[in-house]
């Protein structure tokens, strides 16, 4: 097993954190595998509960292991039947639950074995905490982009007429499963399952299908999950958007870029002029302090001004409603560029913002995606990877 990369500081520092914003509720339980490994080290199967006696990891199984590793006192629950005990044991006036992952059946089990108390929902104070990155935090997010620049570098390779989306995925794959990538990425999302490490798409496959929370997914290879890579045969004239995700130390990164196989059409370079302007002014809207809304609507003014609002972030009912989210141990964190969040930037932010366009003529689409840490005066742009490469 990996040595964590964190201080004994740092997580008593996270410890204080989740003790302070759950101090008004009874009895708080996390579920969540993101949190059980930001406080306690391991995401191995378990709960955290968080109460007047402070924060206790229960693990299911592998007691030893989590007895050594655990940053948090360890004991051994067999089952949800330990509720039962501890509802004996207290009077319990208010739960905290993570109301957009747990299940409602268990909801209720553990409800009913506490005493029936009113139920909180926890999960933004939980997302909010992890939103402000340490340091360390996202120096491990930049070496998850240097696995994504080393795995569009093989792609560059591949990337040629003839050969399928699905085949140039899977060489990614393979890269970046070499380089340490677990093979997995944490989703928050309900019933949102990332079908591939690298989603690759060209020509129209861009834009044929979106199935997927975003502008576009690709077409995949089964109706079960339509999206990501296809078997569609690169073309000469095709832009290849590929768009992945690094992850190391269990931290996330989303980079997208498209290549250029030949020469393109000429509407085409143009849109993908307009994604890589939006992210040059990405750099002086991410400092500490701008409102996250603000900043969505002062990007969406700057998209209709250069003339392709109406093409930005999907075409018709498949526009959505936002250009940036945050990443961290989950693909889906806070904060959000979106109308709907505000909020202020804070330093240590750490922020994937995906610029993404969609043509009707010619039908395919774009996109430069990347990852940036907010500052006091200015973002970072932690992918170093070319923001245009022609094959």
């Amino acid at each position: 097993m990996e040595p964590t990369p964190f201080t004994d500081d740092e997580y008593k520092q996270r410890h204080r954190a989740l003790e302070k914003a759950l101090g008004d509720v009874d009895i708080s339980v996390v579920f969540s595998r993101a949190d059980l490994y930001y406080y306690s080290s391991l995401g191995m199967d378990g709960v955290l509960t968080v109460d007047s006696d402070g924060i206790t990891h229960f693990i299911r199984r592998n007691l030893r292991l989590a007895q050594e590793e655990s940053r948090l006192p360890v004991r051994l629950m067999e089952s949800y039947r330990i509720f039962k005990e501890i509802g004996k044991q207290s009077k319990i006036s208010k739960l905290g639950l993570e109301l957009d992952l747990v299940p409602f059946k268990t909801v209720e089990y553990i409800r009913k074995a506490l005493g029936n108390p009113e139920l909180v929902d926890i999960s933004s104070k939980l997302r909010s905490i992890r939103a402000v990155k340490s340091p360390e935090e996202v120096r491990q997010i930049k070496l998850s982009c240097e696995q994504t620049d080393r795995s569009f570098e093989v792609a560059q390779e591949v990337v040629k007429p003839g050969v399928r989306e699905i085949d140039v995925s899977a060489e990614i794959e393979r890269q970046l499963r070499r380089d340490g990538h677990p093979g997995w990425v944490q989703v928050r999302m309900f019933h949102h399952n990332l079908t591939n490490l690298a989603f690759v798409m060209t020509g129209e496959s861009v834009a044929t299908l979106n199935s997927k929370f975003g502008p576009y997914s690709g077409q995949g290879v089964t109706r079960m999950h339509a999206n990501g890579s296809s078997f569609r045969k690169i073309k000469k004239g095709d832009p290849v958007v590929i768009d992945t995700t690094g992850v190391v130390s269990g931290y996330i990164s989303d980079v997208t870029r498209t290549f250029f196989v030949g020469k393109v059409d000429k509407r085409i370079e143009d849109a993908h002029d307009v994604a890589i302007k939006v992210q040059e002014r990405t750099e002086s809207l991410f400092r500490a302090g701008n409102r996250t809304n603000e900043v969505y609507e002062e990007l969406i003014a700057y998209v209709e001004e250069l003339g392709y609002l109406d093409h930005f972030m999907g075409l018709h009912s498949d526009k959505v409603q936002f250009i940036g989210h945050g990443i961290g141990l989950e693909l889906d964190e806070f904060p959000i560029i979106t109308p709907g969040y505000k909020t202020e930037l804070e330093v240590g932010n750490v922020i994937a913002m995906e610029p993404k366009l969609v043509l009707d003529d010619p039908r395919t689409g774009i996109g430069v995606e990347e990852s940036w840490v907010v500052g006091e005066n200015k973002g970072e742009r932690l992918s170093k990877f070319p923001l245009i490469t022609r094959i």
